[in-house]
């Protein structure tokens, strides 16, 4: 007696479709029994209006100041919610509260920061404080940067550098206003301008005084 092939395929077939139904079904069990364990999730909640590829960065982009509209944001998704910037998921924080355990309780989970080609160009292949990731290299920059640079005593040191050039840019916006005043006695600055100039300057002048410091070191330890 010979058996039909084609009663032979479907029986197969029907077993091989109801063992994968069966896995699939014991799959989402599963998941469901490890989701219930664990509790529910601890994610902030997104923002709406994200658009694919972009995300949020439409709303950010538009005639309010980012800021503005993350603060008219904050009071719709509370203190702590997250947004898109592209693919990127990022985490907003108006609270000071919240803004100040992040910094002290969990500053190790946050003193990273995420890689990418934008960062390693900008940072100058990460050795930014502001782009690399956390390392003993991180550690030793901010701890240069807290102690040395930007410490109370530093800035005291410094503070004449700071307020000579404030005069030296107010002196130039009026030298400016004298020599292209109109009948209206107006005159357009650009302040980004005036603050760019201030701000390297300022920048320019502490550097020559580290070298100077620095060259000074040497020629006393060589003598």
């Amino acid at each position: 007696m010979s058996s039909n092939p084609s009663i032979i395929e479907n029986l197969l077939f029907q077993s091989t479709t109801f063992t994968v139904l069966a896995l699939l079904l014991f799959l989402y069990t599963l998941s469901v029994i490890t989701r219930n364990c664990i509790g529910p999730s601890k994610s902030p909640s997104e923002a709406g209006g994200a658009w694919p590829l972009i995300g949020h960065l439409h709303l950010l982009g538009g005639s309010q100041l980012p800021h503005v509209k993350l603060s008219e944001m904050a009071k719709k998704y509370r203190p702590i919610f997250a947004i898109r910037l592209g693919i990127h998921k990022t985490l907003v924080v108006s609270s000071k509260e919240m803004a100040k355990e992040c910094f002290t309780i969990n500053d190790m989970a946050f003193a990273s920061r995420p890689t990418g080609i934008a960062f390693q160009v900008l940072g100058y292949n990460f050795s930014m404080i502001g782009f690399c990731r956390y390392s003993a290299y991180w550690r030793y920059v901010r701890k240069l940067a807290t102690l040395g640079i930007l410490s109370i005593h530093r800035t005291k040191i410094l503070k004449h550098i700071m307020e000579l050039e404030v005069k030296i840019a107010m002196k130039a916006s009026y030298d400016l206003w004298l020599l292209k005043k109109t009948c209206s006695e107006k005159v357009v600055i650009k302040i980004c301008m005036v603050v760019t100039n201030y701000l390297f300057a300022i920048v320019f002048k502490i550097l020559s005084i580290f070298r100077k410091t620095i060259t000074n070191q040497l020629y006393v330890k060589s003598i």
